[in-house]
């Protein structure tokens, strides 16, 4: 059944805490025409965060399990959104795990990979179908990092050029070529926006909440590219202050 007061259905992973829940509580806040379904892997969680922004006035966000590493967890997802609203608008895939440094056992590799690359994958295959079905401008958002480019990393005057996070540093290049692969797909559709976000180097608990950002700015571009219209740029590449070398 849809629900025709909301001109926009936005899905966003890992939306408990962090960047995720600034995004939710941003578009919520400045968009009362979108409603914003919030997802984590831990019912308690996600209820816990979704309640917070209800909280405070806003009654367009809702809670829904999703564990970007169950395929089950993902297609019951994607059929709940169908059943409930029958498209969807825009989605941002904003989960992701990290790394603090140092060698790495084969299983931290998979398991980050898996996290910050085939889970989005998998996630954005799912939500295609319903994606296809909005009347408006679909967006994708995907969320990675200044440390995925290959042009700073080999720049010996870029402060990203030392730094060694080995599995995550890996798996934000591949889910750039991946964002870059479903841009090629829909090139030909300008009622497609698919754009990647580097939220800046956030405190949150990815990090220990050793960041020099606050949460609520790594927020801003997410926010900005879910709510593009349809004279707006895709296959990007950005922060809050602009573009960034692939």
């Amino acid at each position: 059944m849809a629900f025709p007061q909301y001109t926009h259905v936005v899905l966003i992973t890992g939306a408990n805490q962090g960047i995720g829940f600034e995004t939710a509580k941003k578009l919520a806040a400045e968009h009362e025409d979108y409603q914003v379904i919030m997802t984590g892997r831990r019912k308690a969680a996600i209820e816990e965060a979704s309640a917070k922004i209800v909280a405070t006035g806003r009654k367009n966000v809702e809670a829904l399990v999703l564990d970007v590493r169950s395929d089950e967890s993902i297609h019951a997802a994607a059929k709940y959104v169908q059943e409930k609203y029958g498209r969807l608008d825009v989605l941002i895939n904003n989960a992701g795990i990290a790394y603090p440094g140092g060698p790495a056992s084969r299983q931290t590799w998979l398991d980050i990979l898996d996290t910050n690359v085939v889970s989005v994958a998998l996630i954005t295959e799912a939500f295609i179908p319903l994606l296809e079905k909005s009347k408006v401008t679909k967006r994708i958002v995907n969320v990675s990092s200044n440390l995925s480019s290959l042009t700073m990393k080999l720049n010996p005057t870029s402060h990203t050029h030392k730094l060694e996070y080995g599995p995550y540093t890996c798996s934000k290049p591949a889910l750039n070529m991946l964002t870059a692969h479903y841009v090629t797909r829909y090139l030909e559709d300008p009622t497609w926006k698919i754009n990647i976000t580097c939220p800046g180097y956030c405190a949150t608990n990815l990090n220990n909440f050793g960041g020099l950002l606050d949460s609520a700015t790594g927020a801003i571009n997410s926010v900005r590219l879910a709510t593009l219209g349809p004279d707006g740029p895709a296959g990007t590449f950005t922060d809050k202050n602009g573009p960034i070398d692939w």
